[in-house]
């Protein structure tokens, strides 16, 4: 299972890699082609908003993975070991609500594209909307997954809180301490 996770982590973030080289090159074609020759190449633009959503979507769905999104864990890190389960398995059948309705949203306007295309290459509107399905799907597997280890006992003490403030303590203190510093050092302002 360690080895397919890895994969599939790999062929994401080589995706995301590709789709951002992609967009690169279009942009500064597309730039320099409006620049240097007063003519623009309007399906590289299509191309490259095409290349940015895919890639905002596999972005999201590797921050899953990675448990990088932004979260406050202030309560649940006084919990004791079992409220941090419940807190945790919530969270999950929480989030795993939202992902149904994201996905299901996500197919309806899928199907809706299907029938319109771009002004320009005429790519179905549906390859928008898919992106949002596949990331929708791809989430709600690590969320089951994690519910699965949850309720099968194999999820550790260390990871019943997933989310983390975004600074860690120590950066926290220096930042603190560094301002303290600023403050005590600038010079006060004269008095009137």
């Amino acid at each position: 299972m360690n080895q397919v996770s890895r994969l599939l982590v790999r062929v994401v973030e080589w995706s995301m890699a590709v789709l951002l080289a992609v967009m690169v090159v279009l942009v500064f074609a597309n730039a320099a082609g409006r620049y240097l020759l007063a003519s623009g190449f309007p399906e590289g633009e299509e191309i490259a908003r095409l290349c940015f959503v895919w890639l905002i979507f596999f972005g999201a769905a590797l921050a899953v993975h990675e448990r990088a999104h932004v979260g406050i864990d202030m309560l649940v890190q006084r919990f004791g070991p079992t409220g941090k389960k419940l807190s945790l398995a919530a969270m999950d059948l929480l989030i795993l609500y939202a992902l149904w309705l994201f996905a299901e949203g996500s197919w309806q306007q899928t199907v809706i594209g299907m029938e319109s295309r771009t002004a320009v290459t005429g790519i179905p509107q549906a390859a928008y909307a898919a992106a949002g399905l596949v990331c929708a799907i791809a989430m709600a597997a690590l969320y089951i997954l994690d519910l699965l280890r949850l309720l099968t006992g194999r999820v550790r003490e260390d990871e019943l809180v997933q989310v983390r403030e975004t600074a860690g303590q120590d950066e926290v203190l220096i930042a603190t301490d560094a301002r303290a510093k600023a403050v005590h050092a600038s010079p006060e302002a004269p008095k009137p």
